[in-house]
């Protein structure tokens, strides 16, 4: 085999040239294979935290409360995030059981969320309430840095510096980086299926009387957050009773929103009875309420008009 003079390989030089330019690109290609690794793994630990609200959702809406801390890692999908750090799951404590009410009896929660632009977090840009449960993730520096005290959560903006207020795990105050998400109580009620108000009167209308006959009628709720003991329910009639009827509880105002909860009867259901002595059309608003709020006003209320016709 014969070669010409003028065929030629490539030189020292440019076969150094060659394996320099090599080395820049596979050095440019290894710096950017960090940052999408890293976003990689945040798109999947969103999903993840998504996923185990989805699952958390799906557990109340077959037992009518949420899942209990110690319940939360085998009622999800996935515990963990994508650096295989447990995610951290902050239940409102009154949505763990059902026997106050579960997520339909109830219409609001003790626990808040703040969002935060600073550490001291003295005027949060934002105030989530009635939240009913909250999930994190400690992200890529394994640190959870979210916690509730006193039933408010306070989450920061990303990359906020010298953050750390869940000690449980470690004490290491740095740049915050965790994956946060929560549901409200109201989002919780519609995506597990609850029907209707957290408490309701059950009957319709009332039985209509006669004079000097013995009359009887009972007034019935349903669900809403019942009191343990002294009766489920705290009531109020608003309007007169026909002459001769008396009702138990046997509290009546002409305004019993504005009546203070203290005053209000209390009984598992409200009866009326007695023997009318006059005929006429009584026009009456019961009211119920439930101890939703069992440190303040804000329970359930139902109310219902009701019509007592006398005959003679």
């Amino acid at each position: 085999m014969r070669f010409k003079l003028t065929e030629k390989g490539f030189t020292l030089v440019e076969m150094a040239m060659v394996l320099v330019l090599v080395g820049i690109l596979v050095s440019l290609g290894m710096g950017l294979m960090g940052p999408l690794m890293k976003t990689a793994k945040y798109t999947e630990t969103k999903e993840t935290v998504n996923a185990a609200l989805t699952s958390a959702i799906g557990f109340a809406t077959t037992n009518n409360r949420l899942p209990t801390a110690v319940e939360f890692p085998t009622a999800v999908r996935n515990p963990r995030d994508a650096w295989s750090t447990a995610l951290y799951y902050i239940p409102d404590a009154n949505l763990t059981t059902s026997a106050n009410g579960g997520v339909c009896g109830r219409k609001s929660t003790g626990m808040t969320v703040l969002k935060c632009p600073d550490a001291a977090c003295a005027v949060p840009t934002s105030t989530i309430t009635d939240v009913a449960m909250v999930v994190v993730a400690a992200a890529e520096n394994h640190n959870i840095q979210t916690a509730s005290a006193a039933g408010t959560v306070e989450v920061y903006i990303t990359d906020l510096a010298s953050i750390d207020d869940y000690a449980t795990d470690m004490t290491r105050p740095e740049a915050y980086d965790d994956v946060v998400s929560w549901l409200t109580l109201n989002e919780l009620r519609i995506r597990s299926g609850c029907v209707g108000t957290q408490l309701r009167l059950v009957n319709t209308d009332l039985p209509s009387a006669s004079v000097t006959s013995a009359y009887a009628a009972t007034v019935y709720p349903d669900s809403g957050v019942p009191f343990s003991s002294g009766g489920r329910y705290r009531w109020c009639v608003q309007g007169a009773l026909p002459a001769g009827l008396t009702a138990l509880p046997a509290t009546t105002s002409v305004n019993c929103l504005t009546l203070g909860e203290a005053s209000w009867g209390q009984a598992d259901t409200l009866a009326f009875s007695g023997t009318p002595t006059a005929a006429g059309t009584y026009n009456l608003i019961v009211f119920a309420r439930d101890n939703n709020d069992s440190a303040g006003a804000n329970d359930n209320i139902a109310q219902r008009s009701f019509v007592i016709t006398v005959n003679p």
